[in-house]
């Protein structure tokens, strides 16, 4: 029996072709946290830090403005009664309070709806924690049918055919179809 003079094959694996598009898509994820943190840094490059800011401010950013002319902070809003709030700011801090026992008083005067935020414990840590959940729970249902229409979309409604070669799909030649058929017959006798 004569061997082909210019026949080469490449054996694919099972295994190495599974870890080829795990790579692939490690690649692209860790492509997209870093652009992800990228935006977030150019962002974030004229946001005022806490530190830069006095404990004034600090504890003005940390209380809205009770006016009902618009949903502010003590910080920015404009108003006559926001300019009271900032003078008892200013007149506890002179006393020696500290910033976390001025927003304290004035929880206990007005109650927690003069808060800018909520706190980040007891039942207020769900108002934090939700929106995260429900972004992280919306991404992953968002892959989950993503990767089924895929499969669906691979498959094509058909069993897959030993006549059609793994990498692209296309039908096999009638040189190929013959040497896939001798492979086989050789792996079945043992040869």
């Amino acid at each position: 029996m004569r061997k082909p003079a210019c026949v080469t094959w490449r054996v694919v694996r099972p295994e190495a072709a599974r870890v080829l598009p795990a790579r692939a898509k490690a690649r692209r994820a860790g492509s997209a946290v870093l652009l992800l943190v990228s935006a977030m840094l150019i962002l974030m490059d004229g946001a005022p830090w806490a530190a830069d800011r006095t404990p004034q401010q600090q504890v003005e950013g940390r209380l809205m403005c009770y006016c009902g002319c618009s949903d502010l902070t003590v910080r920015v809003c404009t108003c006559g009664t926001a300019d009271a709030i900032r003078r008892e700011i200013a007149e506890r801090l002179a006393r020696g309070e500290t910033g976390d026992q001025v927003v304290v008083a004035f929880v206990g005067q007005y109650g927690a709806q003069i808060r800018s935020a909520p706190t980040t414990a007891g039942f207020d840590l769900v108002a934090w924690i939700t929106p995260f959940a429900a972004l992280i729970l919306a991404g992953a249902a968002l892959v989950a049918v993503v990767r089924r229409w895929g499969a669906a979309r691979t498959a094509g409604g058909r069993p897959p055919s030993d006549s059609t070669a793994a990498e692209n799909g296309r039908p096999l030649g009638a040189g190929d179809q013959r040497a896939l058929d001798r492979v086989r017959r050789e792996l079945r006798e043992g040869r």
